[in-house]
């Protein structure tokens, strides 16, 4: 990740405390919109936080943010993924971790794979990451983090839902 969008989401976390999280799922929601997502729907609150359609092919996206270098998982988490395997989506984990080279990680998660409430090392999402779906969501990541930096670091997570509801392809959750 380039140093001027670190910048931004260091901003964004310094500013906006625990709704960084939030942030960041709505602005993989923009970048999944920007690399042409259809259908899709981003959840605040119960359920999958990213559902959609890339390439015709359903995805399951659950985004965490972390200060340190683990994560933890809650059972609902592993259940919704689970289900949405099951329907035959396509299920990641997406993690934004904190270090000054980390990038947004997506990780395919399957079913009984990761235990619920027990830390996962980032390291350990290695072998599961698509390499290929990172490389294509990444630059449209950084562009929607460049062009809406403000909009999130002025307004929150009210800015973002605007921006996402100007969009065709996005369905209010």
């Amino acid at each position: 990740m380039k140093k001027e969008s670190r910048d931004h989401l260091r901003r964004l976390a310094d500013q906006r405390g625990k709704e960084y999280g939030k942030l960041v799922q709505k602005l993989l929601a923009l970048a999944l919109l920007d690399a042409g997502a259809s259908e899709l729907f981003e959840r605040s609150t119960q359920g999958i936080d990213l559902e959609c359609k890339l390439d015709g092919r359903a995805l399951a996206i659950e985004v965490k943010t972390c200060e340190s270098r683990s994560i933890r998982l809650a059972s609902k988490d592993l259940d919704g993924l689970a289900a949405r395997h099951a329907s035959g989506a396509r299920c990641y984990l997406a993690v934004l971790g904190p270090g000054l080279f980390d990038d947004l990680r997506l990780a395919v998660v399957l079913p009984g794979e990761i235990a619920p409430a027990k830390d996962i090392l980032l390291v350990e999402l290695r072998a599961s990451r698509d390499l290929e779906l990172e490389a294509r969501l990444r630059p449209c990541f950084e562009r929607v983090l460049l062009r809406h930096a403000a909009v999130a670091e002025s307004e929150g997570q009210g800015g973002l839902d605007a921006l996402l509801a100007s969009h065709i392809a996005y369905r209010r959750a």
